[in-house]
């Protein structure tokens, strides 16, 4: 009787890709705590809506900058990969 199932190396398994959608929804929650947070320990009066404008500003930035360094690290892998 012969073992003729494939075996795998460690370097033929792809990498866990992490899911978009789980980071952008943790990433909005983030964002619904940091503004909740921020409005319940600062007296921001007429200020709300300023400081949710710029939350929101801070959160697309942030959101770029994210994207950015995924196209840079990706780019770095397929690099490494083709050489």
């Amino acid at each position: 009787m012969s073992d003729t199932t494939e075996t795998t190396t460690p370097a033929a398994v792809e990498p866990l890709k992490p899911r978009i959608g789980t980071i952008v929804w943790g990433s909005i929650l983030l964002v619904v705590a940091a503004v909740t947070v921020f409005a319940s320990r600062v007296d921001v009066g007429e200020a709300t809506p300023e400081a949710v404008v710029w939350s929101i500003v801070a959160f697309g930035a942030v959101l770029v900058l994210a994207g950015i360094a995924t196209a840079v690290v990706r780019a770095a892998r397929n690099d490494r990969a083709q050489s």
